[in-house]
């Protein structure tokens, strides 16, 4: 229960350090501090992630091929045309659209599905592929969907450097050290630091932006929720529908809509860290998203798994 408690109550404490006490988030921005949290996340991130056997087959690469083809270039698609159809503010549309393209969470996918009974192995198996494949396809699709959302360019090649140099290579680093350790097994404390890291991010993120939270009425708070709520639910309804077009077996299918249908909060702050123009507001479409993933899918997790209890 701490273990699920911990990080959602951290981000809720973050935000109301921010508004309060912003002066220490400040401090750690202007001194790298957040490029530093995020370099430890994917450190710990890669030394959390073990080995395990998975059979290799044609199925399984049709399996890989669906979830890379919905999380990495049909969702950053869908955040555009839901930006555009509702004719949502640049820094709005700035976060549904990061957001959308960043690959699935690191952890919290493979949890809820093991909780629903479904394949853990093939849940962590989508979760590290979508994530490596995602640190090369995300420059792109953010720099196509961006400058159709508005007058928005980013530098492509150097935000893939950033994300090679600040992600990848951390979880690689942390990958190697995990593997020559030959631990078959870690201490859970581990997921603490790294919820740690992620509270800290998004403080230190919401400190040099509060101007922006405190512009937002609660309309128009209750509007971002339920853009991203449709997000959300209609990568569920499609994920669910390329598993019955694949004819999965009802553990592996849960793997591909829980792991596929969800995005990663510390990725996305990532991006918001290396990104040269003005976030402002989009990181609270991040954070929305983030939190209400998090409650559909524990809720969605814990139906199925008293389901499969009755069957």
């Amino acid at each position: 229960m701490l273990k699920q408690l911990f990080l959602p109550c951290g981000l809720l404490t973050a935000v109301l350090f921010a508004f309060l006490l912003p002066t220490g988030g400040i401090f750690v921005t202007e001194n790298s501090g957040v490029k530093i949290l995020v370099c430890i996340i994917f450190l710990v991130s890669g030394y959390q992630t073990g080995e395990k056997a998975l059979s290799l087959d044609k199925n399984l690469f049709s399996l890989f091929l669906t979830a890379a083809l919905i999380s990495l270039f049909l969702a950053p698609l869908i955040g555009l045309a839901l930006s555009k159809l509702l004719n949502l503010p640049l820094p709005l549309a700035t976060g549904l659209i990061i957001i959308s393209t960043v690959p699935p969470t690191i952890s919290s996918g493979v949890v809820i599905t093991e909780v629903s009974r479904g394949n853990g192995v093939l849940a962590l198996f989508l979760t590290v592929s979508l994530n490596l494949l995602g640190i090369i396809t995300m420059p792109f699709m953010l720099n196509f969907c961006l400058h159709a959302a508005g007058p928005l360019d980013i530098d492509q090649n150097s935000l893939l450097i950033k994300m090679v140099f600040f992600v990848l290579l951390p979880f690689i680093i942390g990958k190697t050290v995990r593997h020559f350790s030959k631990k078959q097994s870690i201490s859970p404390y581990w997921s603490f630091v790294n919820s740690s890291c992620v509270i800290l991010v998004v403080y230190a993120s919401m400190s040099t932006s509060k101007a922006a939270f405190s512009g937002l009425s609660f309309t128009d708070y209750l509007f971002i929720l339920s853009v991203v709520s449709l997000i959300h639910i209609l990568l569920l309804l499609i994920n669910y529908q390329a598993g019955r077009l694949l004819k999965l077996c009802p553990a592996d299918h849960k793997a591909l809509v829980f792991v596929t249908s969800q995005k990663t909060l510390a990725v996305g702050l990532a991006v918001l860290a290396n990104v040269q123009f003005d976030t402002g507001t989009a990181i609270i479409v991040c954070l929305m998203f983030h939190f209400f993933q998090l409650f559909c899918d524990s809720f969605l997790a814990a139906y199925l798994q008293k389901r499969c209890k009755v069957l």
